[in-house]
């Protein structure tokens, strides 16, 4: 038997199922009206799917030991299509402490609804 390997290049676009993605807003002071674009911007693609399980926006305030605090917005595994269109990185899954709901999916409202039916 055979087996062919082909290597990956850095260039390739090669995304696995559990894959969150992430954009760096920069300063927290400078970023609202960046972020509340990319909500709209999700919140429009989110729709256009149907609303999808699990196709959430997420985002934090990060400092790791700088003096300024920068916006980080992850999008699930699940938002790859709106991840690549707005040039999302690929990253880890986040650390979920100190993670905010943005936009998407959001299971806690969905079963809030439900018990109201």
């Amino acid at each position: 038997m055979i087996y062919f390997i082909n290597r990956l290049e850095s260039s390739d676009e090669i995304y696995i199922m559990n894959q969150w993605f992430y954009i760096n807003l920069g300063d927290a002071m400078l970023a609202t009206e960046a972020l509340y674009q990319l909500k709209d911007d999700f919140d429009n693609h989110f729709q256009t799917l149907n609303c999808p399980k699990n196709m959430t926006l997420f985002y934090r305030h990060e400092a790791e030991a700088r003096l300024h605090c920068e916006v980080m917005v992850y999008f699930t595994p699940a938002s790859q299509s709106i991840a690549k269109i707005l040039a999302a990185k690929p990253c880890e899954t986040p650390c979920m402490t100190g993670l905010s709901y943005l936009a998407g999916f959001n299971q806690t409202r969905k079963q809030q609804q439900d018990s109201n039916l």
